[in-house]
């Protein structure tokens, strides 16, 4: 099933996903269209993005059609990190992302590249959430005034602050929800 993207350069768009299946539930168009309100465009020019739980990089797709220099798509099954490849290879913008096959902990475990916004996406069954948000609030991956964006079940409930990261606010949409994150010092 194909994706459209909603905004920027490659405006309508269409990225190919993964047949439905369990842990598959794309990012309603309505959730990023608010996701990229929330952001601004301004703040979305020239940064540099993570999009974790990448699954289709249909996030991080959209931060570069709307002016973000460069995206790194974190995604642990190798069928959807060659699906990102293809997708950024069919708006010839492959030299503007990075596709890294690994766990999320894994990555942020690893790597100390600062980004300015990181997006979470993932599957709703997901119950890392406390370990991965401790992990972008060491400092370590969020560039100071970053913002961090998860969508979860509306049931899941983050807290205030994870180090450095402190909650904005929440956005409800159905049973989506957006939890907006700030780096501070």
């Amino acid at each position: 099933m194909p994706l459209r993207i909603s905004g920027g350069e490659f405006k309508g768009r269409r990225i190919d996903s993964p047949t439905s299946g369990k842990g598959i539930r794309p990012t309603t168009e309505k959730v990023k269209l608010a996701i990229f309100s929330i952001i601004g465009m301004a703040f979305v020019q020239n940064s540099k993005v993570l999009d974790l739980y990448a699954c289709t990089g249909a996030l991080g797709i959209e931060a570069l059609s709307r002016g973000a220099a460069r995206a790194v798509f974190v995604e642990k099954l190798r069928r959807n990190c060659a699906l990102i490849e293809k997708n950024l290879s069919t708006l010839n913008i492959a030299d503007r992302g990075v596709v890294t096959k690994s766990t999320v902990k894994r990555f942020l475990d690893l790597s100390n590249e600062r980004f300015d916004i990181v997006l979470l996406d993932p599957p709703f069954e997901h119950d890392e959430w406390e370990e991965v948000m401790g992990c972008l609030g060491s400092g370590v991956n969020v560039t100071q005034g970053g913002i961090v964006i998860g969508e979860h079940k509306s049931q899941v409930r983050l807290k205030n602050q994870y180090g450095n990261l402190e909650m904005e606010s929440t956005r409800q949409y159905g049973g989506s929800q957006l939890s907006i994150f700030k780096a501070v010092t």
